[in-house]
């Protein structure tokens, strides 16, 4: 028998899933990653950009989450690679 994945909701209230890019609030600043996994109370999330080489997962809780649109995410990471 599989464990059935967790159903988060983002801050609007939309449904979260692996793969989706977000918004969260990172050292009293605002960070855009994308969601790696899906834990029972939290979600695992890497950053979409980072100056430094090792890209560390960090945990947030759903409710500090916005999903945002893949299309908009495509422009931030070519401005910013």
């Amino acid at each position: 028998m599989s464990k059935e994945e967790p159903v988060h909701k983002d801050k609007l209230g939309r449904v979260i899933s692996v793969g989706d890019f977000v918004a969260y609030p990172s050292h009293n600043s605002l960070q855009f990653g994308k969601v790696e996994k899906l834990n029972n109370k939290m979600v695992g999330v890497v950053p979409a950009v980072s100056k430094r080489p090792v890209y560390k997962n960090t945990n947030k809780y759903p409710a500090d989450l916005v999903r945002l649109e893949a299309s908009d995410m495509t422009w931030y990471i070519l401005k910013n690679s």
